[in-house]
């Protein structure tokens, strides 16, 4: 038996007579070998550019071990997160990769202290008689039938990360001083080579998990604006079914209480005729009728099976639709053509709210009272008539187009059961109207969204400014939050034409959208608080930025001979230096300060803030690119 723990490589051996001055042949033979396992690396190295396999490269720097050192088996080990050591790849000469049989080994277990002693020491130790020892596990040596073995650790940043034991199969083999230190070098670099391995795979892991989320949020996103915009457009229920079944690109069904079609369609391609419903006595199947039962919002969804003894050719994943709290039907999608996936299970949930709400508001469509006051509004905002036949209707509904006036968007996530679409906005508009102290406005309900139209006061009765809406909109939230969970309240710039409407209505969605990203749950936003968040939020939208450009600096026009203009586009071309502005104006620096005063007293916000020199660059570029 004998044990040897090293450290590097040896020094060189003392000249012997007859040799060169300052080399040894032995040393040479070590250098050369040090040569060899660079070079074996480098095969190493070679190998993983084109292999993704971590058991395979690791098999690898193992079958290079063996080379290097003359025997002929190898296994390699790593630590878990757990610190044990679990057998990760092997190789054989005789029987080539033999990782299958390692991974089902564990090395330092109880009563294997040969291990142990390697992790310990974090030094390579040699046993040559392996039989005649007692640190070895002594089942798995048998299991093995090794006769002498050197374990090596692979050792990174002073921590042990990893094992490699090597031996001759069945045969006794002796390893050299020589041998030792080299297995040692090999280990290290071998140590730095699988650490980078591991951390490659986990990065690439990691890569796929991000961008299989990002792609499942890029879906859900382009579902959500899908199917708000065909809402917002007046998609009727058939229109979003189908909608739902381009998205899915698989057969839906929309199912009344009792399993009765409402609605369905398929894509093109399948070209159906009928639509694939559940089979007439799905109530035969006691377990997957009470299952459909029990859905609810808390779990909305599941997949009924292929069950053919009732007829039940496919499987169905059915989502619950809960209207006002009640009970209301089924979404079902088909799995015809393709396969259900776990987005499909989002896009019905999705779907089936968003039908939900639909319903809801087809039936309160259908009701009387206030429908043509809300018609009127929605014209408004949808910008579906004239400019001119607008104008004309207003005034039977209260409403003077030529005056100021402005949106406010409530958001519901939800409302109590007993309080439907319509009782919810006849409670916002009511406690509006209170907080405001004035007549009840025009509103229009969407669904989950209430949006109100408000004419703004003169200012010798109180209101001149969207902000100052805030703190009516804040009572509303807070007074109602006991019966209704209103998420956001945003209110938008101000409407002076019918043109206008359209623009702050879209505005006040993708504002809305923008907060729901963030989760934030403030309550009471204004379009024009927000600043350049409005030109992000219309990025790409022309005729918005201009709009949002021309309200920036439109009370400034009003009392202005171009004098405060100029010097407001010269302190920001300056980065808001007065010193700077001054000499680009060739006036003196107070004449700028006393003209910035001026400018905050028309604006109504202070212009040397960090906020307002962003959005007034913004706001100025816009022009002059619009060549305003």
């Amino acid at each position: 038996m004998h044990e040897q723990t090293v450290g590097a490589l040896p020094d060189p051996p003392a000249p012997r007579p007859g040799d060169q001055p300052g080399c040894t042949s032995s040393w040479v033979d070590v250098a050369h070998r040090e040569r060899d396992v660079i070079i074996a690396f480098g095969e190493i190295t070679n190998e993983a550019i084109t292999s993704a396999n971590q058991e395979d490269l690791l098999c690898l720097v193992g079958k290079q071990l063996c080379h290097l050192l003359g025997v002929t088996r190898c296994s390699v080990y790593l630590r878990g997160n757990d610190d044990r050591f679990r057998g990760a790849a092997g190789y054989s000469e005789a029987e080539g990769d033999i990782s299958a049989a390692v991974q089902a080994q564990e090395a330092g277990i109880p009563g294997d202290h040969f291990s142990r002693e390697v992790i310990t020491t974090a030094a390579p130790v040699l046993i040559s008689d392996v039989p005649g020892d007692s640190r070895p596990h002594r089942r798995t040596m048998e299991y093995w039938r090794v006769r002498a073995m050197l374990g090596v650790p692979l050792v990174f940043d002073d921590e042990v990360i990893g094992l490699i034991f090597v031996d001759n199969e069945e045969q006794e083999h002796t390893y050299t001083d020589e041998d030792i230190a080299l297995a040692e070098l090999f280990a290290g670099l071998g140590a730095l080579f699988i650490r980078q391995a591991m951390l490659n795979a986990r990065l690439k892991k990691q890569t796929a998990e991000v961008v299989q989320q990002k792609n499942s949020l890029a879906y859900l996103a382009d579902v959500h604006q899908k199917l708000t915009n065909a809402v917002l457009d007046g998609a009727d229920i058939q229109t979003v079914v189908r909608l739902l079944s381009d998205l899915s690109a698989k057969p839906v069904v929309l199912y009344g209480e009792d399993f009765e079609v409402l609605a369905w369609a398929a894509p093109a391609g399948l070209k159906m005729t009928q639509p694939p419903v559940l089979a007439a006595n799905i109530r035969a199947m006691p377990s997957v009728h009470d299952t459909l039962q029990a859905l609810s919002a808390n779990r909305p969804s599941a997949v009924v099976p292929q069950t053919l003894a009732i007829g039940l050719g496919r499987r169905h994943l059915m989502c619950r639709l809960i209207i006002e709290g009640t009970p209301s039907g089924y979404l079902g999608i088909v799995e015809v053509g393709r396969s259900l996936q776990r987005l499909d299970t989002k896009l019905a949930e999705h779907g089936a709210t968003v039908l939900s709400l639909q319903i809801l508001s087809e039936r309160r469509q259908a009701e009387a009272e206030g429908q043509a006051r809300e018609d009127y509004l929605s014209d408004l905002l949808r910008n579906t008539r004239n400019a001119e036949q607008l104008g004309r209707r207003g005034p039977q509904f209260g409403i003077d187009l030529s005056e100021p006036h402005v949106l406010v968007r409530f958001s519901l996530d939800s409302t109590a059961p007993q309080v439907s679409g319509s009782a919810a906005r006849r409670l916002v508009v009511g406690q509006l109207a209170k907080e405001l102290g004035s007549a009840e406005p025009l509103a229009v309900s969407l669904p989950g969204v209430i949006i109100v139209l408000v004419g703004l006061r003169r200012e010798d009765e109180g209101i001149t400014e969207p902000g100052a809406l805030r703190d009516a909109a804040s009572g509303v939230l807070s007074a109602l939050s006991p019966r209704l969970n209103i998420r956001t309240a945003v209110i938008s710039g101000t409407c002076r034409k019918a043109e206008d409407f359209p623009i702050a209505h879209r505005e006040l969605r993708e504002i809305d959208d923008l907060a729901r990203s963030f989760g934030w749950r403030g309550g009471v936003l204004t379009a024009d608080e927000l600043g350049l968040f409005r030109v992000v939020v219309a990025s790409g939208r022309v005729k918005e930025a201009v709009h949002f450009a021309h309200e920036l600096i439109r009370p400034l026009e009003q009392h202005d001979d171009g004098t405060l203009l100029a010097t407001w586009r010269a302190f920001v071309a300056a980065e808001g230096k007065a010193q700077a502005t001054a000499s680009a104006l060739n006036v003196h620096e107070n004449t700028v300060r006393y003209r910035l005063g001026k400018i905050r007293e028309h604006i109504r916000q202070d212009p040397t803030t960090l906020d307002s020199l962003l959005c007034a660059r913004m706001a100025f570029q816009i022009l002059d690119l619009a060549g305003c």
